[in-house]
């Protein structure tokens, strides 16, 4: 690589944290809050060494070591908050690296501001390094930040130093990844797409490997990150491997970049047919061809990490049948393990059908941008004959990505305990989410309708519920906090019964604010600046 290729990197990277800060900040400082809020409460929760201890002897759950890993030294004030933060971590970290590296390559890119800006005096390899940079000093920040948190509230120094640099070494791997489908892939979206099935699969890998800490858990950089064990023994091989591979995929992202056209990708798109077809003729159609990429792929991802987790529900049985400092766990016989693992696991496909919701109406306030929403609406066509088609789209999609899930997590299940009858119960408790999913898209719409540029405030509000949902109970939050957030209003199906009050409220909420949004949207000059 020649270095007049880097010329320009000092630009490139004035440029992306000009127009990109208040999206780094946003990650880096929202993460942090959690962070904090975690250690906070752990520290008021685990005063003792011997409630520490206590909670030590929660978290050798086979069932929590599915979503959380294999944590060391959760005897210890350090442990204990890492294993509070290992679901958060094993998603949230890899997403800020995936989203950064993309946000400044492949969807500059794909704007067609790259090309503008390699028209200067700025070499073909600038903008992805500063692209990477940018990534990696986010996530050194947010290491540096955990460290902070972590001995404010008295953990080990050292291990919290160990720990935050854990953190920053796991998303630097995913800016390799993500580095590397922005050279591979011609669209954003289909990056993203590539980048989270990496991601899915490290988690689900990671997974395998943590119910009885086999081989598997070196073969994901999720079991990379486990292994550093920072409150326990810390190692240096597992910084290496995530270092290593870092710097390997950025290695060849920069090969690939410099063998390539400026707008090209290595995977050509599918060139189209010369002619339309009939249905893209049609406004559903349309509709349908927008956002059925985007669906199967959030089907399919649900539908695999859900097969997964049912299908591991008796190897964790085992797993506590075969430890005697378990078998407490076993007192209610197995469905009163059963219950709140389907809980917990019907809870996080939820979280990934909200995630779904909130991408596809995202996609709405692409196409105004983009000006597209102006051409059709160029036609005899009204605002709301255009947004309708679109709302059924995301409706029929909402719904075949929460039975993709459902069937898969009911039907593993079923298959793993030999019992039938779980068929049904997790059914029925993933339909009984439906009406969060309508409450968030009513928010998201009200907010495309009255204020599209604050659109994309509706994801801090999906956190803010995820870690309520998730991390409530753990942290010991106001239980009235954790019933009236979104993912609350329902209950804990299966292992409670349906809150019919407060699914009617989400419901009811989701209309009134989606009808408002259909208003506002009507009303409003497009495209709004």
């Amino acid at each position: 690589m020649s270095a007049l290729s880097t010329t320009g990197i000092g630009t490139s990277l004035r440029v992306q944290w000009r127009t990109g800060r208040k999206v780094v900040l946003a990650w880096v400082l929202g993460l942090f809050a959690v962070v904090v809020l975690t250690t906070s409460s752990i520290t008021s929760l685990y005063d003792t060494p011997d409630k520490l201890r206590s909670y030590a002897e929660t978290t050798t759950n086979p069932g929590m070591r599915v979503l959380n890993g294999v944590v060391a030294g959760t005897d210890t004030l350090g442990g204990a908050m890492v294993n509070e933060l290992g679901f958060v971590v094993a998603f949230a970290v890899p997403l800020l690296a995936i989203a950064l590296t993309l946000r400044g390559t492949r969807r500059e890119e794909e704007a067609g501001r790259l090309e503008l800006l390699l028209a200067s005096r700025v070499g073909r390899q600038a903008p992805l390094l500063a692209a990477v940079a940018l990534a990696l000093a986010a996530l050194v920040g947010l290491g540096l930040l955990t460290t902070l948190a972590f001995v404010g509230v008295g953990a080990e120094p050292s291990g919290s130093i160990v720990y935050g640099a854990a953190v920053a070494s796991l998303g630097a791997t995913f800016v390799g990844v993500s580095a590397i489908a922005a050279q591979a892939f011609g669209h954003t979206r289909s990056a993203w797409a590539a980048s989270l099935g990496v991601a899915a699969l490290a988690y689900l890998v990671r997974g395998a490997g943590a119910v009885d800490e086999t081989w598997l858990l070196w073969a994901s950089p999720l079991g990379w990150y486990d292994k550093v064990a920072a409150f326990g023994e810390p190692r240096a091989l597992p910084f290496a491997l995530s270092i290593g591979a870092a710097l390997a995929l950025l290695g060849l992202a920069l090969r690939l970049s410099a063998t390539r056209d400026v707008g090209g990708s290595l995977l050509a798109p599918r060139v189209g047919p010369h002619r339309a077809s009939a249905g893209l003729r049609s406004p559903f159609g349309l509709a349908l061809r927008e956002h059925r990429t985007v669906t199967l792929g959030w089907a399919v991802l649900a539908a695999v990490l859900m097969g997964t987790y049912g299908s591991l529900m008796q190897t964790v049985i085992d797993a506590i049948e075969g430890n005697p400092d378990l078998a407490a766990w076993l007192a209610g016989g197995e469905a009163g393990i059963v219950a709140p693992m389907a809980a917990m696991f019907v809870l996080l496909l939820a979280l990934l059908v909200g995630g779904y919701v909130l991408q596809a109406l995202g996609s709405l306030r692409r196409e105004e941008i983009s000006g597209r929403l102006e051409l059709q609406l160029s036609e005899a066509r009204s605002r709301a004959a255009w947004l309708t088609p679109h709302l059924a789209v995301i409706a029929l999609g909402t719904l075949l990505v929460g039975a993709a899930g459902g069937v898969a997590l009911a039907v593993s299940t079923a298959a793993a305990l030999g019992d039938s009858s779980w068929i049904p119960t997790l059914l029925l408790a993933s339909a009984q989410y439906l009406p969060v999913m309508l409450l968030l898209a009513g928010i998201s719409l009200a907010l495309f309708g009255w204020w599209p540029r604050a659109q994309a405030a509706v994801w801090v509000v999906f956190a803010v519920a995820a870690v309520i949902g998730y991390m409530g109970p753990g942290l010991d939050l106001p239980t009235w906090l954790i019933e009236w957030a979104p993912f609350g209003l329902v209950g804990d199906v299966p292992a409670e019964d349906l809150d019919a009050t407060g699914a009617l409220v989400a419901g009811a909420g989701g209309v009134v604010l989606a009808g408002l949004g259909l208003l506002g949207f009507t009303r409003r000059d497009i495209p709004h600046r």
